[in-house]
This record gives structure tokens, C-alpha cells and sequence, in this order.
């Protein structure tokens, strides 16, 4: 090891500031609004009410088909044949861990007047920030393993064999992924387009909600419209989100997107839920004294759940997007 030369063996560091700043993670609308708190209060556990306490799977009821029903007469005989009209969803568990490890020279080290930035209490952070980050990443994407959420890419999964829910739109036509391909430019009569892609009425718990897209695309819908168009959700904002709205439902930007990809969503009928048991668990350290090893210390945060839906058709994906010229 060379000399440190004569400056930096006598002078000390001036500490512009002593908290670090992440440089590294993205904040995550879509996981704002599934886990029903906003960022700014730093809470994301599930709601209490949104708890499931256990089974083998989580069964969501599903009312598919409707009973006989036809015109009536003098003549008519009433069609007394039997029609199953309830079936379920059914989804296994996920989940998602934070951890990290200080060993003996980060103890010894860290410590007294010296540590000026507290190390147990910095991962102790970074280990729930690393559970949260996960879970906005797998929340977009296709299950890759047993293991991962049924995030966005299995629900708009349009391979009719494919199952979502264990159950496939072969057999059930109305569990259907709701896609729009079309090649187009993001506009108002856009946006009407995929309000209307449910086809479930204009009762307002019947069209979407939340909308997340690119933050190119959402910047082009909002430059589409006349300035006196432009209106904002406040409880977004007030949450620290800048959105624009589209017929009183939020359009938010998110980093995580693949470009071109905007969803328009339903939250009456899309819930992230935890296990009461696994819902973030609090991090403790842990001694690894029983592995040989007494000086070093390790904590996770670890969670178990699933997003789950109700009604696939009421949610839309509309791809190959672009901005308005």
C-alpha cells in the first residue's frame, strides 16, 4: 500500500451532507395506488382489511355465466335446465425478500464518533427499500418462477391456453385479456378507444381508474389537449404524483415501463394482498453464530401475497403507443 500524502494524512473531510442519497431506485406509481398509501408517509404495508390468513391458493369467486332467461307467451315452456354461473380464480402464493449482511469490520469500524453515517440503521432501511423495489418490478412483469407475483404481464397474457388465475380464456371467454395492438399516436379519442375496450357500461366502477404509462407518453396525452382540458388528480398530487386526468381517472407516469405500453386499470377489481403473517416482516439482526461465524450479523424483510383480480376484462393494456406529432 502506497503513501496517502501529507494532505490527506492531516486534514479531514468536510460532509456535505451525512444522509446518503439513492441514486439507483425509482418510485413506482402503479405501487403507490395497489398498496393504497402514499410515498410520502413511507408506509406500504397492505391495508388490515386486504390480509388473507392462509389456504393452499386464494380463491376469487367469479360469476361467468347468467341463468336461462327468453321471451314469454300463452305457449311458452320455461326452460328448467340447470346452468352453472359461479366459478373461481384461483392464485398461489408469491413472494418477495430484502436482506443484506455486516460483518466484523463494518461493526468495529462503524462505530463511535467516527461512524458518521450509521450503517445498521442505513441497511436496515435499504433492506425494506430493496423488498419494495422488487415488489414494483415484479407487479409489471410475467411470473418468471413459482415464486413471483401474477403481476400485469400474466394478466394481459393473450395466449388462450395460457392460464391466469389457473383458469384459461379457452375455457372461460369472459376471463379475457383485454390488448389493444394498434398502432397509434396517444390523444383524447385514443383514451376514449380503451375506456370503451370493457364494454361493461358507462357506470363509473366500470371503467378504469388508475392509468400508468411511460412518462413520454403521459407528457404527449397532456400536450394533446387544450390547456383548459389539462386537470389533475389531487390526491395524487398531494401523494407527490403529477398526473393528468382522463375522465376523472389519474394518468401517471412510471419509469419501469416498457416504451409504448400504456395501462388503463380498474382497482375495483385489482388488489395487491399480503398474508397477515408475512405482510413486510420487521427486520431483526440476526448473529450467524451457528454458522461459525459470531461477528457477523444479517436481517431480511420478507413478504407473501399476490395481486390478485376479479374481472380480467375490465383492465387494458394498449401497446405501440407513440407521442402525438
Amino acid at each position: 500500500m502506497g503513501l496517502i500524502n501529507q494532505l490527506n494524512a492531516t486534514t479531514d473531510y468536510y460532509w456535505l451532507n451525512i444522509e446518503p442519497v439513492d441514486i439507483l431506485n425509482r418510485a413506482s406509481a402503479l405501487l403507490w395506488k395497489l398498496m393504497g398509501n402514499a410515498l410520502i408517509k413511507d408506509n406500504w404495508e397492505v391495508k388490515p382489511h386486504e390480509t388473507v390468513d392462509g389456504g393452499l391458493m386464494v380463491k376469487v369467486p367469479l360469476e361467468y355465466q347468467n341463468s336461462n332467461s327468453g321471451s314469454y307467451g300463452a305457449t311458452t315452456v320455461i326452460n328448467q335446465s340447470k346452468v352453472d354461473i359461479i366459478d373461481a380464480a384461483r392464485f398461489g402464493w408469491a413472494g418477495i425478500y430484502g436482506s443484506n449482511t455486516l460483518n466484523l469490520d463494518d461493526m468495529t469500524q462503524n462505530a463511535g464518533a467516527e461512524a458518521i453515517i450509521d450503517l445498521t440503521k442505513k441497511y436496515m432501511q435499504s433492506i425494506i427499500k430493496a423488498a419494495r423495489i422488487k415488489m414494483a418490478t415484479d407487479i409489471i412483469a410475467a411470473a418468471a418462477t413459482a415464486d413471483n407475483i401474477n403481476g400485469l404481464g400474466d394478466l394481459f397474457n393473450t395466449n388462450t391456453a395460457v392460464a391466469y388465475g389457473a383458469i384459461t380464456e379457452a375455457a372461460m371467454p369472459n376471463w379475457k385479456a383485454n390488448v389493444i395492438t394498434d398502432s397509434e399516436a396517444i390523444g383524447f379519442d385514443i383514451l376514449q378507444k380503451i375506456f370503451r375496450a370493457p364494454n361493461m357500461g358507462d357506470f363509473k366502477d366500470m371503467l378504469p381508474d388508475f392509468i400508468v404509462t411511460t412518462p413520454t407518453l403521459k407528457d404527449g396525452y397532456e400536450r394533446s389537449l387544450h390547456p383548459q382540458q389539462r386537470y389533475t388528480d389531487t390526491k395524487a398530487v398531494e401523494a407527490g404524483w403529477d398526473n393528468i386526468t382522463h375522465k376523472g381517472a389519474p394518468i401517471v407516469a412510471d419509469a419501469g415501463l416498457t416504451a409504448g405500453n400504456l395501462y388503463a386499470l380498474n382497482t375495483n377489481f385489482l388488489s395487491l394482498r399480503s398474508h397477515k403473517d408475512y405482510n413486510f416482516t420487521a427486520p431483526k439482526w440476526v448473529s450467524k453464530e451457528v454458522l461459525g461465524q459470531p461477528d457477523v450479523i444479517t436481517a431480511d424483510t420478507r413478504w407473501r401475497g399476490n395481486l390478485y383480480c376479479s374481472n380480467r376484462k375490465m383492465q387494458v393494456l394498449h401497446t405501440n403507443l407513440t407521442e402525438p406529432v
